[in-house]
């Protein structure tokens, strides 16, 4: 019997974007707790066992030594602590793999993944060793696409359907960052509310729309302070800051940094203009 022609396709209509926010290689002491809005790959290029660097998680109860050739990958927003001595030197790659905006694969998840695979760390020092600027790029999606993969989630902790009804308001804070809009702008877009609003985003997200202001306006202003050719008071002006003063506490409150210290011990660092 002659088989029939088949086609199946796959809906395109939702697509998520890949987002690079950072390349760097990295060699300073500090101790700092972050909980940051991208995800982290790491690779421990040096370290002295005699005076290890270390991690910890919070909410795991777990202390890990930092070893040489250790890889790690860390989702978004997972609340750490990090102490790095001189000695240690280590690439990273941050990103989104985002579903809506501000939105990653990985919200919710709040886990960190360590191990050693030698053939993906020739692919982590590759993306900071190959000459062509752009090819980097590539290289490091290429390998941050491959974490996604790796560690795709068994069960998504937040609800696609429910989350794509916000999509319009997440798209307009996106665009209008600049203007910090409220509640009550938000839930205007709805015809909600603001209480019903606030109360159905929280259920949906599990965080506060005044928490995805914040996230999505300290993941941008990551971003406008990675290019070199930035102020810092023209990155505050440029996101509707009052002052300078204004928006390096906003920082401080968000990374425990003043902004020039998250330029501060970044080794080739690669910026391109979109």
């Amino acid at each position: 019997m002659k088989p029939h022609p088949v086609t199946v396709r796959t809906s395109v209509n939702f697509q998520p974007a890949f987002r690079l926010v950072d390349l760097f290689v990295e060699q300073i002491g500090y101790t700092k707790s972050w909980n940051l809005p991208f995800n982290m790959i790491s690779l421990v290029m040096a370290d002295d066992p005699e005076d290890p660097s270390w991690v910890e998680l919070p909410e795991q109860n777990l202390h890990c030594e930092l070893k040489k050739g250790f890889i790690a990958f860390t989702t978004c927003n997972t609340p750490l602590t990090l102490h790095y001595t001189p000695a240690n030197r280590h690439c990273c790659i941050h990103f989104n793999y985002e579903l809506l905006p501000g939105i990653d694969l990985f919200s919710g998840i709040r886990q960190r993944y360590m191990f050693r695979d030698p053939a993906f760390a020739k692919e982590m020092k590759a993306v900071f060793t190959d000459p062509d600027p752009l090819r980097r790029l590539a290289l490091a999606e290429c390998a941050a696409m491959k974490m996604v993969m790796r560690f795709w989630p068994e069960k998504m902790p937040l609800d696609l359907r429910r989350m794509a009804e916000f999509e319009d308001v997440l798209r307009y804070v996106r665009k209008n960052l600049a203007s910090h809009p409220g509640i009550s702008e938000m839930a205007a877009r709805k015809g909600w509310s603001d209480a019903h609003f606030a109360r159905t985003f929280r259920e949906v997200f599990h965080i506060t729309p005044k928490q995805y202001l914040t996230r999505e306006l300290f993941a941008e202003s990551l971003k406008r302070l990675n290019d070199p050719d930035n102020s810092v008071k023209e990155v505050a002006a440029e996101l509707g800051f009052s002052s300078e003063f204004n928006f390096s506490r906003f920082i401080k409150q968000c990374s425990g940094l003043a902004p020039s210290g998250l330029r501060k011990g970044n080794d080739r660092p690669l910026y391109i203009k979109k």
